[in-house]
């Protein structure tokens, strides 16, 4: 899957016609691996609408609304949306390699190091990244890059 018209005609029914993603083609993976699991979970009376997909801060943003699903389908999408979020930190924006959460002059974005230099600006990596979820239920998750996975782990110092 390389171009936003490829992953329109794979998911007809997820993604509108004329639908404009607000993020680089980096992220192409990440949303393939999302609406797989929203097309296989969703059935097919269940009403699906994205409203936007679009980067801010650095990350991979999915605004979307689902209608008449089983709970089931409900908890699926949702965690795939998490995941799918969570992946965005770790995978460069413009090419979908490895990527690490950076600040190029008070721009977040997430770069690999042959995308980390635009405008004649380096992206250098943040401190700290944003590692931490918390789900509805008030359980903390944090991304694993290792296995792919979100991980539960105590809450934070700061969320205390």
């Amino acid at each position: 899957m390389k171009t936003w018209a490829d992953l329109k005609a794979k998911y007809p029914r997820l993604v509108r016609p004329g639908f404009l993603f607000e993020c680089h083609e980096g992220w192409i993976g990440i949303l393939d691996r999302y609406f797989e699991i929203v097309d296989r979970e969703m059935p097919p009376t269940a009403t699906y609408e994205i409203r936007q997909i679009k980067e801010k801060l650095g990350a991979l943003r999915i605004y979307d609304s689902s209608y008449c699903e089983p709970l089931s389908s409900v908890r699926a999408v949702t965690d795939a949306h998490r995941l799918a979020e969570a992946r965005s930190y770790h995978t460069c924006e413009y090419c979908g390699r490895p990527g690490v959460w950076s600040d190029r002059r008070g721009y977040l974005t997430t770069v690999c190091a042959d995308h980390a230099v635009r405008d004649g600006y380096r992206a250098e990596p943040c401190d700290a990244e944003p590692t931490t979820f918390r789900d509805e239920r008030g359980v903390w998750w944090v991304y694993d890059p290792d296995s792919d996975a979100l991980v539960e782990t105590e809450t934070p110092g700061w969320a205390r």
